[in-house]
């Protein structure tokens, strides 16, 4: 199976991503945060595409991340999140989603592929402050619960309740192909961020997947613009023309390719699939 998924609701998607696949009928997962200016200020364009088949995913409200980013405010740091916030987030989120699509389950998007929450003790800040973030030191500090005031917790029970599947990260263009199925969790699927990759590289990436049994996942952001990780629009174009003429039957939403390999109740499947056909 195929996955296209879209992080962070931004004006590309509506101008560029969508139409295009609804131009080769082909279905799209949208992992939307409710803050984004592209989601607001467009609100009956994501209803459409969800009548049209998209999936509307959670990405929280505020798309909370790591505080040394530039673009982090302190409203939003995952440094300050506790797990009953998140929870609340996530659950204000699916609750205003419903209100647009209608659909009671629901899949989700770690933001930054991260499902840790709060902030780093005295030893890792230190060891962050010198320099040694990418050495094997922050691995062994965790292993040996070194890490002294840290409120770091991984959120992902509460996500595990809240919601059918959800998509991590952990691939890149050079991986081999996706792991085996039979090892995947439902609930921390791996991905490949897409940044700059050239058409043969989305094909080579899929066809390694497809070539493994496996289920192929791709994470994009930019689509022509609109975010650092960028995929050129031209080489949207032809790739999607590619998976249309090559295997449009592999490509699903994520909460249809939950199903097919662990058959949750996703009610919401059947419906995507009906509306995209009669779409198209």
């Amino acid at each position: 199976m195929i996955s296209l998924t879209f992080d962070d609701a931004l004006h590309e998607h509506l101008d560029h991503a969508v139409p295009i696949l609804d131009g080769h009928g082909l279905l799209g997962t949208f992992y939307t945060h409710l803050a984004a200016p592209a989601f607001a200020a467009r609100l009956d364009e994501w209803r459409r595409a969800a009548q049209h088949g998209h999936e509307l995913g959670n990405h929280t409200i505020f798309h909370p991340a790591d505080a040394r980013k530039a673009w982090v405010r302190q409203g939003n740091a995952i440094d300050h999140y506790t797990i009953d916030r998140m929870r609340l987030e996530l659950e204000t989120a699916n609750r205003f989603l419903q209100a647009i699509d209608g659909q009671s389950e629901r899949t989700f998007a770690y933001p930054c592929s991260n499902p840790v929450l709060g902030r780093r003790g005295l030893v890792k800040s230190m060891l962050f402050k010198c320099g040694w973030e990418f050495t094997r030191l922050p691995g062994m500090v965790d292993r040996f619960h070194m890490d002294i005031g840290s409120t770091r917790r991984s959120y992902a029970p509460a996500v595990r309740e809240l919601f059918v599947a959800a998509r991590g990260g952990g691939l890149t263009l050079q991986s081999p192909a996706p792991p085996p199925l039979e090892t995947w969790d439902r609930h921390m699927l791996p991905s490949a961020a897409v940044a700059g990759w050239a058409f043969r590289d989305l094909v080579e990436f899929v066809e390694r997947g497809l070539g493994a049994g496996s289920w192929v996942i791709l994470q994009f952001h930019g689509i022509g613009g609109g975010h650092r990780m960028n995929c050129d629009l031209g080489v949207f174009r032809d790739f999607a023309a590619w998976l249309a003429d090559r295997c449009a039957d592999s490509v699903v939403t994520v909460a249809e390719g939950v199903q097919k390999i662990w058959s949750p109740p996703v009610s919401a499947t059947s419906e995507r699939r009906s509306a995209v056909e009669s779409h198209a």
